[in-house]
């Protein structure tokens, strides 16, 4: 795809929530990446995505030939499987949906998500996509989400689609098309008008992961494998993590002082320091970072150290500063600038 988007709403929002605020903070976003045939051959168990979206059909006419090989190779590695079909409104939903469909049928009941990728001629035509959701909702048994940009999400009516509980996938790339390396989504978030939170968001379409030559498409998905099964509506769960071994202290290797971090799975530079070019980094670009590594900042004030939660449906900003044993007024990062309105999908440092 090229911008995309997810998000749920209120039935299932509930389920969905309750499955969220047991990981949370600690397991509550999974990296992602989608593909079509212009990544024939990608081997995605290499890529580092927990989840992997591949494209299955277009309009009435056209089947990825590559997306069946990306589907069962994800699957046996264990990663998280969504299929998505492109939508064309000058054909008739209720056909593009059957095709999609009859495309689709073997991949039913196996934990996989079905997805439409809504970038067609007729954007506002929002009647077009329920028709779509409801009739492969029927077959499937599960709800599909629905991806789009932030534009599209934030200028048309949308309310039957939330109101049908379908989730959004958003792409909205808020450092424009600067290359990305790693699974580092942007601070600066999406903006959502209609869904009360975002199933995933798509942060770029130029990022490089894993031993892929070519740009690639990733997103965040808030929440972990077994949330995206719960998408699924598989019952489904994910396989228990190997037991890691207890990790030692690292000795100093670097002359610089208490100006350090130590990257943690998730985190970039630029969470710490406004000024993210200005550090010492193993790899020699502050972009591109791994767990583990030790990262200085080359002067000018100590790093703001900072931990994440993704605020989810229902919280409040005092309910999740009881929850992590903080203060409330140490938390930061809600766009309201009012510590009594915050959003779900919002991440918050603390």
């Amino acid at each position: 795809m090229i911008q995309k988007i997810k998000a749920i709403a209120y039935s299932t929002l509930a389920a969905i929530a309750s499955i969220l605020l047991v990981f949370a903070p600690c397991a509550n976003a999974a990296d992602m990446i989608d593909v079509s045939s212009w990544q024939t051959g990608i081997n995605v168990t290499t890529s580092g995505a927990q989840i992997v979206v591949a494209k299955a059909t277009e309009g009435i006419g056209y089947v990825n030939p590559d997306c069946d090989r990306v589907v069962q190779d994800a699957l046996t590695a264990g990663q998280g499987v969504g299929v998505y079909h492109f939508a064309h409104t000058e054909n008739n939903a209720l056909n593009e949906a059957n095709y999609f469909i009859d495309n689709t049928r073997g991949y039913i009941g196996k934990g996989i998500v079905p997805i439409l990728d809504w970038e067609p001629s007729a954007p506002w035509d929002t009647g077009w996509a329920l028709t779509w959701l409801r009739t492969v909702e029927a077959a499937w048994g599960t709800k599909p989400i629905i991806y789009m940009n932030q534009s599209t999400e934030n200028s048309y009516d949308w309310s039957a689609v939330v109101a049908g509980d379908y989730g959004l996938w958003i792409a909205a790339y808020t450092l424009g098309y600067t290359p990305i390396y790693g699974f580092n989504p942007p601070s600066a978030q999406p903006t959502i008008h209609h869904w009360p939170f975002a199933v995933a968001w798509q942060y770029t379409s130029t990022g490089y992961v894993g031993d892929w030559g070519g740009a690639l498409d990733l997103s965040v998905v808030y929440g972990d494998l077994n949330t995206w099964y719960a998408y699924a509506g598989s019952g489904q769960t994910a396989p228990a993590p190997a037991p890691q071994p207890t990790p030692q202290p690292s000795a100093p290797d670097t002359t610089c002082d208490t100006n350090c971090v130590v990257i943690q799975s998730g985190q970039y530079v630029s969470m710490f320091w406004a000024d993210w070019w200005n550090v010492t980094v193993p790899s020699g670009n502050p972009s591109v970072v791994y767990p583990g590594d030790k990262v200085c900042h080359n002067g000018g004030g100590a790093a703001t150290t900072s931990r994440t939660y993704v605020v989810q449906y229902g919280d409040t900003l005092s309910g999740i500063a009881a929850w992590l044993g903080v203060s409330m007024y140490s938390i930061t990062g809600y766009s309201s600038g009012n510590m009594n309105l915050i959003y779900p999908g919002e991440i918050l440092y603390y």
